[in-house]
């Protein structure tokens, strides 16, 4: 073997053995059609519409795949069956699932020894050669893959001879013919497109094809003894496991592309809508900024099939994977399926597993930990509801939650009423059929599918009734064994948010329970917050604003937090809180004109302004330090009282005469803020409308480029229909010239011998006269003129004579 240089350093080389090589990371050969199927998928093709059929050529069985995607160029087809380039980028949300350049060769070569390519593109029609039989027939010590393109400008390249004859030798079509005749098949589907023919297919050690073609003519299964995964019973393997129809309709976690197998579309899903009881969770590692969205919910076909739908990137990569608390001898979470698209997992090179990394295996530990969560809850609820049911939630009878369809025209997914029989609808489902008037056109956006939840998890009142129980056995002893659960969750923006909640001045300082102690989870569902505004906008002016009130800010004097050694018993709340003053909450600023608007409301309650006057002017004094300073102060109440009161009055004087000061710039500053945030608000009312509009647009002109598509596609087929019509005419008319021509003359001979059939009647009427004086028996009227009687008379007659 000749070794090819650059620059004198050797080149390195693929032996023909590396294409079976490869392929063998294919353990399992729905991996290896899933690949042919990503490359269609992928934005650099975006075909709508894949077909997947058995075929037999030449008494051989054959696999076909084809897209009517955008098709390849020649240099495209030459990257394709080259190893390692990939170019493919996302367009707009769609992300490719091909990162290695190396999907073709190892998913072909794993189905069979040989595939063709025959791709179309609006300039060029193209064919390439992978085969193993033909480089072995050649003894080549490298791999060869023969290309030939023709062009609409009739421009093609003369070193294609070469390849022309490699192909017809050594694949399945032996005549140009043939091969014009399978690349004019792509226009069936659309004026560009792939087609790729598999033959050779592997087999097995029965000597039969490891797919089962004849179990259903609308399917593509896996024979029972051709894989280990599928040597169990049937009944309790996902039907995924061995049915091509069944996996492919997984196969994405939203389909943007219509498959079809066999002839038939296969009816795929949105897996995380077609669960019952569906509940979303998330899901943050520590090596991510966001949150990772988990959804469960209970498998509605069967409780034997149950785990973790793992994605990336759209794409599938495990099915049904089991997570520790369902391995376990309680078998756990028994027909639970969780979906989650793990983007930030890196999979295998053959699409089926993920690294096993640190991030894997704990990503793998916090799903278990949420999903026993969630198996706990839904016990927990159907207990709460029926506690005298004794049916296990895994083992009722269950539908899906939400309903949705795909439309067969814009491939967008519609929303059917809760409950709708899925078995109504017909073959071809379009926008037009939908129930809901508001989503039924093409142009029309998808509906969103619960994106304004994507960052809320369910509520766990389980958990919560847990930890409750948990802190109450702590404080009051064991005795306490159970405790109600919460009616409404807890929501994590109100207890960030905690500063901005609205009580009354009596309930801050009275001496019940809930006094400035750290507020219970109970008590923060029960109490009402106050309207939250987003203000992150406008931190800028935010900025200013408190900057300018940061003077009168300063002239109250600042309160440090009293550590909760430093209390009396007497002091502490009944509920074990824990006191915290701060001077954010009462220095006197804007919070001031909040307090005194609290404080006219309680006007009536005289007890009330008193506890409030004598609480507030005790946040002004200078904190106490040492416990024995407390505890002095708490043995004379009379002191502190009187102290306080001659405080209360000079503390009431400054805080008016601020609030006077501050009103005017305090509701000018409010009407700012408040003007700003309508603006925003307004903006992004703006910003979501020509969002809406812009995508309107886009998906107008996606759906005009796709009708003019297929407009271009049937004027090409009317002229070519128009060209073979035109030729037939013409041979219609060179044909009734002839027959037109023969017909004059057949006339013209006809008059002639007709003129020659009357003479000679004339002729043999005379001829009969003189023969009766030879002959006087001859009776003329009796003798036909047309026959040659007179003839044979007349030849007696001169025989007679002579």
């Amino acid at each position: 073997m000749a070794t090819r240089k650059h620059r004198g350093i050797p080149l390195s080389s693929l032996n023909p053995k590396f294409l079976h090589t490869n392929s063998t990371s294919h353990t399992w050969p729905f991996s290896a059609i899933a690949e042919l199927i990503d490359n269609a998928y992928d934005p650099d093709v975006c075909a709508k519409q894949f077909w997947i059929d058995w075929t037999r050529i030449k008494n051989l069985d054959c696999l076909s795949f084809m897209d009517n995607g955008a098709g390849m160029t020649r240099a495209k087809l030459h990257k394709m069956l080259s190893f390692g380039y990939s170019d493919k980028k996302a367009v707009r949300d769609h992300v490719p699932v091909g990162v290695y350049g190396n999907g073709f060769k190892s998913g072909s070569m794993r189905l069979g020894k040989d595939a063709i390519v025959f791709t179309k593109t609006r300039d060029s029609m193209s064919v390439g050669l992978l085969s193993q039989s033909y480089l072995q027939a050649i003894k080549a010590q490298q791999i060869l893959v023969p290309i030939l393109t023709f062009r609409r400008d009739g421009q093609n390249i003369p070193e294609d001879a070469a390849s022309l004859d490699a192909i017809l030798r050594h694949s399945l079509f032996n005549t140009e013919k043939e091969l014009f005749t399978e690349l004019r098949a792509i226009s069936v589907a659309g004026p560009t497109g792939s087609r790729i023919i598999i033959w050779n297919l592997r087999r097995t050690t029965k000597g039969e094809t490891e797919f089962n073609f004849d179990a259903d003519k609308y399917d593509i299964q896996i024979r029972a003894n051709a894989s280990d995964k599928t040597r169990e019973s049937r009944a309790m393997t996902p039907e995924s496991d061995y049915s091509l129809r069944a996996y492919c309709s997984i196969l994405y976690l939203k389909p943007r592309m219509q498959i079809n197998i066999r002839g038939q579309k296969v009816k795929t899903q949105l897996i995380s809508k077609s669960l019952a009881y569906i509940a979303n969770d998330n899901y943050r590692p520590s090596f991510l900024t966001k949150r990772i969205r988990i959804t469960f919910g209970f498998n509605t076909k069967s409780k034997e099939h149950y785990g973790i739908m793992m994605y990336h990137k759209n794409r599938l990569i495990k099915a049904y994977e089991k997570v520790s608390c369902q391995r376990k001898v309680e078998r756990k979470g028994v027909g639970i399926i969780g979906v989650i698209e793990c983007n930030f997992l890196q999979p295998t090179h053959n699409k089926q597993d993920f690294d096993d990394t640190d991030k894997y295996r704990k990503t793998m530990h916090n799903l278990s930990i949420k999903l026993e969560d969630y198996w706990n809850e839904i016990r927990y609820m159907q207990k709460k509801e029926d506690p005298k049911c004794t049916v296990p939630i895994e083992d009722t009878i269950k539908v899906p939650d939400q309903v949705w369809v795909q439309c067969d025209s814009c491939l967008k997914w519609r929303r059917l009423p809760d409950g709708f029989d899925c078995s109504r609808l017909p073959e071809k489902w379009f926008c037009n059929m939908n129930h809901d008037p508001q989503f039924r056109s093409c142009l029309v956006e998808e509906e969103l599918q619960d994106q304004e939840e994507e960052q809320k998890s369910y509520p766990k009142c389980f958990k919560r009734q847990k930890r409750n129980s948990r802190s109450l056995q702590y404080e009051h002893g064991p005795e306490v064994l159970e405790i109600p659960a919460l009616e409404a969750p807890v929501n994590a923006r109100q207890l960030k948010n905690s500063a901005n909640w609205k009580s009354s001045p009596a309930d801050l300082f009275s001496n019940s329970v809930t006094s400035l102690s750290v507020l219970t989870p109970t008590s923060y569902a029960q109490s009402s917050p106050m309207p939250l505004i987003n203000l992150t906008a406008l931190s800028d002016s935010l900025k200013r604003i408190k900057r300018k009130d940061s003077t009168a800010e300063e002239t109250a004097p600042a309160v440090n937090p009293m550590p909760c050694a430093s209390l009396p018993n007497n002091v502490l709340p009944k509920g074990g809180g824990i006191f915290i003053p701060t001077h954010s909450s009462f220095a006197a600023n804007k919070g001031e004109g909040k307090w005194d608007e609290m404080e006219n409301e309680n006007n009536a309650n005289s007890d009330n302004k008193e506890s409030f006057k004598t609480a507030r002017c005790n946040l002004y004094q200078e904190p106490f330090q040492e416990e024995d300073e407390w505890y002095a102060s708490e043995e004379s109440p009379s002191t502190e009282t009187q102290y306080c009161t001659a405080e209360s009055h000079s503390m009431e004087e400054e805080e008016e005469e601020l609030c006077d000061n501050n009103e005017d710039e305090w509701s000018l500053q409010q009407q700012q803020q408040d003007e700003l945030v309508e603006m925003m608000e307004q903006t992004v009312e703006d910003k979501e409308v020509c969002r809406n509009e812009l995508e309107l647009l886009r998906n107008h002109c996606t759906a005009l480029e796709d009708e003019r598509s297929q407009l271009l596609s049937k004027l090409e087929k009317m002229e070519e229909e128009k060209a073979s019509l035109s030729s037939l005419c013409d041979q219609l008319k060179c044909k009734m010239e002839r027959l037109k021509t023969e017909k004059d003359g057949r006339l013209r001979e006809n008059v002639r011998n007709g003129e020659e059939s009357q003479k000679l009647r004339k002729l043999r009427i005379n001829l009969g006269h003189l023969l009766v004086s030879f002959v006087p028996d001859l009776d003329l009227q009796q003798v036909d003129f047309n026959s040659d009687v007179i003839d044979m008379l007349l030849d007696q007659v001169l025989k007679e004579v002579t």
